[in-house]
């Protein structure tokens, strides 16, 4: 008689459909997986009140916690994976442990713990295994390994139909800080230019242009508050020379976008210098902006983007593990 499945409860948030990728790697993986979102609700009101003020929502948390664990009685897990840990309280974390005694429990953030709240710090001494993004804080915990992000199916060159690259360079994402502001200062200098903002709300942008200085100029009509779909960015990546990434401020982790624009063949223009110590770095396809206003940037980015020519980059073989059905490997082994 062939073993019996190896089974997986994953708790993390929903965002922009990558949990499903990571659920579907999981299964591909050979394991079987059981996924709750580990917010009560995905509305932005909600999830900033969970990041700032998580304790005005404990009654409803519980509750929440209280039916997963209703939901889960009388299974059995070989593997509790918990990505940001924002909002679960520590007491289903131990009424796991209790149930599945033989379990191991890994923690994964794709966010820095200046972004995260406490709880996530609080819940690590129940881990057998945590992970960060973060360079920083990765140095800081010895108890967190460095483990970078990944990309999807939708990036990977060989499932991509060659386009036209059309864009000299492109950026797609959430608006907020300075974006907006360090944008229009970089790609003034160059013809064929896309960008797609992303705001979570109406009234959130409503909120932000009023009371941010650096919100005043931007127009309604330069921000979406409709998400665009994977296989979306994916073409458009496709048909970029070059893409924009900026991390947020305080971070030094890679975003998810490093590694999309890098498997669909873009050269990557990133403001994070901390990309510099990445095993995978190669001047030759990734621009660091130390300053957005320093003319060497757009000098470099124009000279290798007219290099590239419209086709892809070849993507380093080794850039493979970052691929999501090889990058979860490392947290169930």
């Amino acid at each position: 008689m062939a073993a019996s499945k190896k089974s997986v409860l994953f708790i993390g948030p929903r965002f922009f459909g990558y949990e499903v990728s990571i659920c579907d790697a999981i299964i591909a993986n050979g394991y079987g997986v059981d996924f709750f979102d580990e917010r009560t609700s995905n509305n932005s009101l909600m999830k900033a009140v969970f990041r700032v003020k998580k304790s005005l929502l404990t009654t409803l948390v519980e509750k929440y916690y209280k039916n997963i664990t209703e939901q889960i009685k009388g299974k059995r897990y070989d593997f509790f994976f918990l990505i940001k840990g924002e909002v679960v309280p520590q007491s289903f974390i131990v009424d796991f442990k209790k149930n599945n005694p033989a379990a191991k429990l890994i923690y994964y953030t794709y966010d820095s713990i200046n972004n995260n709240n406490k709880n996530s710090v609080y819940i690590l001494k129940h881990f057998d295994k945590c992970f960060s993004f973060d360079f920083n804080d990765v140095a800081a915990h010895p108890v967190l390994k460095l483990k970078h992000l990944f990309y999807t199916n939708q990036y990977n060159q060989q499932d991509m139909v060659p386009a036209k690259r059309k864009y000299t360079i492109s950026f797609v994402g959430t608006l907020h800080s300075n974006r907006y502001t360090v944008i229009k200062a970089l790609f003034k200098n160059f013809s064929d230019t896309f960008v797609f903002f992303f705001s979570p709300a109406k009234w959130f942008f409503w909120f932000e242009k009023t009371f941010k200085s650096y919100y005043k100029d931007i127009q309604w009509a330069d921000v979406s508050f409709n998400k665009l779909t994977q296989q979306d960015v994916a073409n458009i990546f496709g048909e970029s020379k070059s893409v924009l990434d900026i991390q947020r401020f305080g971070q030094t982790g890679l975003t998810m976008r490093t590694f999309e624009v890098l498997a669909a063949g873009a050269i990557l223009v990133t403001t994070n210098t901390a990309i510099r110590q990445a095993e995978f770095f190669d001047a030759d396809y990734i621009v660091v902006v130390d300053d957005i206003n320093a003319q060497k940037n757009v000098l470099e980015i124009k000279e290798k983007t007219g290099a590239l020519n419209g086709s892809f980059l070849t993507a380093n073989p080794a850039f493979d593990k970052y691929f999501v059905n090889n990058w979860v490997k490392e947290f169930f082994e």
